[in-house]
């Protein structure tokens, strides 16, 4: 019964984030267009090929702009449970959004890492990006 409960609620969680599925207006950050409507991110006009969960994970550290978003936080926002001890999942999809952006923009790098804190969205010039920086 208990594993009846369990799946139900993870299944209502999914539901519930498709339910909340982004279709606002495109968001630019210098050569970076984050487009909700098209879920999908394109860098230099062309398509990043992101998945769902990859463009999830850029337009909450889009909506974040301005702080550090925490590992915690991107886990319970995205996934809807709490870290572990040793749970490396954003840690993952950051490398792969880094990937498929920072590495095909021209001018920018745009995830940042504070380290021991966590992620932030910021586009900062790839000849002056500060040392730890995630390039």
């Amino acid at each position: 019964m208990m594993e009846l409960v369990a799946r139900v609620r993870a299944a209502a969680r999914r539901v519930a984030r498709r339910a909340d599925a982004p279709r606002g207006e495109p968001i630019e950050i210098a050569e970076l267009t984050i487009d909700p409507r098209e879920v999908q991110a394109f860098v230099d006009g062309e398509s990043a090929g992101l998945t769902p969960t990859e463009f999830r994970l850029l337009y909450q550290l889009a909506l974040d702009k301005g702080r550090v978003s925490t590992r915690d936080e991107l886990l319970q926002k995205l996934w809807g449970r709490r870290e572990s001890h040793r749970d490396r999942t954003v840690d993952v999809f950051v490398r792969r959004l880094r990937e498929k952006i920072d590495r095909r923009a021209s001018q920018h790098t745009f995830i940042q890492t504070r380290y021991g804190v966590g992620y932030k969205l910021e586009a900062v010039r790839k000849d002056r990006a500060p040392a730890g920086s995630g390039r």
